[in-house]
């Protein structure tokens, strides 16, 4: 790790220490240290990753994630085609 990211992690750990993991991830949201949409991406891939290895065709899938997640079919294909950084 550079530097710079030795820094970030001892923000981050300054931020979360004497929390449980359910208040440290509700106040780094709150502190805007975590991206809310790389994580409803994240989330919305690995369901259909997991929907995927069940054996569910891929459209399906996408219409069962959009209903889990309160979206748009649309948003979920957006997620799922754009190439993602991980």
């Amino acid at each position: 790790m550079i530097r710079y990211e030795n820094r970030l992690r001892d923000l981050l750990a300054e931020e979360i220490r004497g929390r449980t993991p359910e208040e440290a991830a509700a106040r780094l949201f709150d502190a805007g240290w975590i991206d809310r949409r790389a994580c409803e991406a994240r989330a919305i891939r690995d369901e259909m990753e997991r929907l995927g290895r069940r054996g569910i065709p891929r459209c399906e899938a996408m219409e069962i994630t959009a209903r889990e997640f309160c979206c748009s079919y649309g948003k979920v294909s957006g997620i799922v085609y754009k190439p993602s950084n991980h």
